[in-house]
């Protein structure tokens, strides 16, 4: 084997040769046997596509994030439902449409060019490229000439005989001679990687969009179903039909460069940038003057990144109605690529992990300087002496349904229990207690008109549903002075507040919505309560929270979280469709909890919105009632008092805050609505910085808010022994009522999995999920002990429970299954499809299957009909 000075042969000892020995063992050692010389020639190949990805790092991140979210997050893949099915008409027929190119540009504009760009730039600038760039040409160089000229020729294709071809900018290869050749699998590397990365991201949009087909529910009407799976289909295959076009963009650019008079205007850019170019440290690499990205990319890269900061710290709100669901994932996803590749770039440069000491830094932040995460207060008129003491609260419900003087003869009062899972609980709330507010329409049978125009009709009586005694026994009466309180958790506390607000705001018996449809609900007209709490509760809240998650929580400074966002993305919902009427009051989310006293005119439940506290793991309740009341008998909690709290072991929320201090409705539901990610800890203060807790989602603790409603039964029949109380649970996930079925008898199905990623960090994690979950249906079962014990006597059914069911894969209800089914996945964010919509619906239609909430839709009518005094009460 011929060897030289400047090249001596490599070292047959070293087990892993380096990339520049294995060029020279792999290339020039004529003496090493193929297989050697293959391998080693591969594995150098793989260090410098390792080399390329890792300067990349930061858009291949990106890339990877966009697709293992499409891949594997409902969620995400559920916000392509909202371009199959956009505007006011659920889509009949599959084609394209201007939501999907509104789609297909943002993709392009904010998550591809970024990515492609970015990439570029940290190639076109680093100094480990630049080195391959520059070893590779000049050992594709002596190959050349040895196999031109012999081995002798070797000595003068050494290093520097031959410019870079790898590395140079497209003028630069086209003034190459050809008696200079380039390595070109590395040119192509360089060139194609950038291009991959942004051909990706319209990748992930296609995976989304086909496992978005997955998720679609089961319908009644099979149309929508069938319609919205086609188009998913189209949005996919037109993704995947842009992939070519991209590169062909980036080629077409590349060459559009080279013309005159783009050419000419591109050159004088560069001379213009190339001072803050090189103050940026982002100006091209030595042996790539001109640099493959120009300075129009590099001037696009910064506008976009300058942009961004400037519009979501200014308005997030309005960007986010401006790019709503799947227009906001390819910005969430590009958005800090180019500032985070900057800081990748220059750390290479100075060899210091600049993005690495920038989260470090944040870190230690705000463990020394707080966060932003504080729960909002306002101040009010003397909040503290505006709630309501139990015997009070009875009293005025009493009188609300004209029977003050004869507790005996009052209906059964009825405490609505609203379990937590964001939307889709705050959603399905609304709509079951919008359900029982029509009782006008259910006694006659109606009409609902779809999105589509399509129209469905419901039989009376509520398809069967309400005894004609019952019906009769409700004519004329208003459902909403039923309902004593609601107890909400997480989505179901948003779901209680929004029913508390509508309900304060109506005209007579008349909703406050307006008539049209709005945004994001799945229906043509608003008609009935049920319609209108349902619009209510089906805005488009995740992509606030998102915005806010991506960007204000990282900067932090004066700036609002996450929560903040949250809760005014749903006074903004409610002030806008809640405006019919004299007594409309559409900014009431925004107002302070505790207002004027009831009016029993206008009967308004009162609220129990349950959190979790963060220092003692116990229950902080957020209520317009008082949270003690006057025992007759000693209090659950022990002792002799003359006060007794309603909430055994909880805390008042209200008792950290200074008498001046209120909170806004949508942060009282807010206060139980904080689970991990989607919101963060909020931190209540006594004082100037003295912060006496932090509270978190309701569901920590227990996540239906039955043990709250229980408490409050039990304290109601301390007050006024004469009154029966029915509860009313709503619960809204589906894999909890499998489960529960599963259970009923105190026979567990095996259903675990067999193969199981990281149990030792899933095991706990899962397990912490699962028993929220758990705690919910254990105290379901304690309520309705203690409930039948009290009242059975005269009225067998005391707890009804109106839940999600759950739809096996093939469509068909796996509730007494032989074998566990695996079922479908219902979102949950705060956002619902369409099609989630309807199915939420449906669960409160008249079914033949097992899978149905008739026998507790039929208790929760009877319940509403029956007088106190037939459960046994005497007067």
């Amino acid at each position: 084997m011929g060897t030289s000075p400047d090249h001596p042969p490599p070292d047959p000892q070293k087990a892993v040769p380096s990339a520049a020995d294995a060029d020279r063992w792999g290339q020039d050692d004529a003496g090493a046997p193929p297989l050697v010389r293959a391998i080693v020639q591969l594995w150098s190949r793989v260090l410098d596509l390792g080399l390329v990805l890792w300067v990349v790092r930061i858009p291949l991140l990106s890339v990877a994030i966009g697709l293992l979210l499409m891949l594997g997050v409902t969620q995400a893949q559920d916000t392509l439902v909202d371009v199959a099915m956009a505007g006011p008409q659920l889509v009949e027929k599959p084609g394209l449409s201007l939501a999907l190119g509104k789609l297909i540009l943002a993709i392009f504009l904010l998550w591809a060019i970024p990515v492609h760009f970015a990439a570029r730039l940290l190639l076109d600038t680093d100094d480990g490229i630049a080195a391959l760039a520059t070893r590779r040409d000049q050992a594709a160089a002596r190959q050349a000439a040895i196999a031109e000229h012999g081995p002798a020729s070797r000595d003068t294709a050494g290093a520097g005989a031959i410019p870079s071809q790898a590395g140079a900018a497209p003028q630069a290869l086209a003034q190459s001679t050809p008696h200079a050749p380039g390595d070109a699998w590395t040119g192509f590397v360089i060139r194609q990687v950038p291009r991959l990365l942004g051909a990706l991201t319209f990748v992930a949009f296609a995976i989304g969009a086909e496992q978005a087909i997955v998720n679609l529910p089961t319908l009644t009407d099979t149309s929508v179903t069938q319609a919205a799976q086609a188009q998913l289909h189209v949005i996919a295959v037109a993704m995947l039909v842009a992939v070519p076009f991209f590169f062909l963009y980036s080629a077409a650019r590349g060459r559009l460069a080279l013309s005159g008079p783009v050419r000419a205007a591109t050159a004088a850019l560069d001379r213009l940038c190339a001072g803050p170019f090189r103050w940026l440290a982002i100006a091209p690499r030595r042996n790539d003057p001109s640099g493959a990205l120009h300075a129009t990319g590099r001037l696009l890269l910064l506008t976009y990144a300058a942009g961004v900061i400037i519009i979501l710290i200014a308005n997030p709100l309005w960007l986010a109605r401006q790019l709503p669901l799947a227009l906001a994932v390819p910005l969430i996803l590009g958005a800090w690529v180019p500032i985070l590749s900057y800081l990748s770039s220059i750390g290479r440069r100075l060899h210091f992990p600049f993005v690495t000491a920038a989260l470090a830094l944040g870190i230690v932040g705000v463990y020394l300087f707080g966060d932003n995460h504080k729960v909002r207060t306002l101040l009010a008129n003397e909040p503290a002496y505006r709630r309501t003491t139990l015997d009070t609260a009875v009293y005025l419900w009493m009188r609300a349904n004209g029977c003050a003087q004869a507790p005996a003869t009052c209906p059964r009062p009825i405490i609505v229990v609203a379990a937590g899972g964001a939307s889709r609980a705050g959603f399905f709330t609304a709509s079951v207690i919008g359900h029982f507010l029509d009782v006008a329409q259910h006694r006659e049978g109606y009409t609902l008109t779809r999105a589509d125009g399509r129209t469905l009709v419901r039989g009376p009586l509520d398809d069967g549903r309400i005894s004609p005694p019952a019906a009769d026994a409700l004519a004329n009466v208003d459902i909403a002075d039923r309902i004593f309180a609601i107890s909400g958790v997480s989505g179901g506390a948003y779901g209680a507040a929004v029913t508390a607000a509508a309900l304060g705001s109506r005209n007579g018996r008349a909703s406050p919505c307006a008539g049209a449809s709005p945004p994001y609900w799945f229906g043509a007209r608003i008609t009935t309560w049920q319609d209108c709490l349902e619009s209510l509760t089906a805005g488009d809240y995740l992509t606030a929270s998102f915005f806010g998650l991506a960007f204000h929580d990282q900067v932090q400074l004066y700036l609002e979280d996450r929560a903040a966002l949250l809760e005014q993305s749903w006074e903004d919902r409610f002030a806008q469709i809640a405006t019919e009427g004299d007594r409309a009051t559409p900014q009431r989310l925004s107002q302070p909890l505790l207002t004027a006293e009831r009016d029993p005119a206008v009967w308004v439940p009162f609220l129990v919105l349950n959190g979790t506290s963060v220092e003692t793991g116990q229950r902080i309740v957020t209520t317009d009632l008082m949270p003690t009341h006057a025992p007759k008998r000693p209090c659950p909690s022990g002792g002799d008092r003359p006060e007794c709290p309603i909430f055994t072991h909880a805390i008042d929320f209200h008792g950290f805050l200074h008498g001046s201090l209120d909170v806004r409705l949508s942060t009282a539901a807010s206060n139980s609505a904080r689970f991990p990610l989607i919101s963060p800890p909020g931190s209540i203060l006594q004082g100037e910085g003295d912060i006496a807790d932090r509270i978190v989602d309701g569901g920590y603790f227990e996540n239906f808010g039955v043990e709250s409603a229980l408490e409050l039964a039990q304290a109601m029949a301390e007050v006024e022994p004469r009154l029966a109380p029915f509860i009313l649970v709503i619960s809204n996930d589906p894999q909890s009522t499998l489960t529960e079925e599963r259970t009923a008898r105190g026979v567990v199905v095996p259903d675990g999995s067999e193969q199981v990623w990281l149990p030792e960090l899933t095991g706990p994690l899962s397990s912490i999920g699962a028993v929220r979950s758990g705690r919910g249906r254990l105290a379901v079962a304690a309520t309705n002990q203690w409930l039948n014990e009290r009242f059975g006597a005269g009225c067998p059914t005391n707890l009804a429970h109106i839940r999600v069911w759950p739809e096996a894969l093939d469509g068909t209800c796996p509730i007494g299954a032989e074998k566990p089914k695996a079922i479908r996945d219902v979102s949950m964010s705060w956002w619902l499809s369409k099609p989630v919509q309807m199915n939420l619906r449906k669960q409160l239609e008249h079914s033949s299957d097992r899978c149905n909430n008739d026998k507790a839709v039929r208790a929760v009518w009877a319940a509403l009909a029956t007088p106190s005094s037939a459960c046994g009460i005497q007067p």
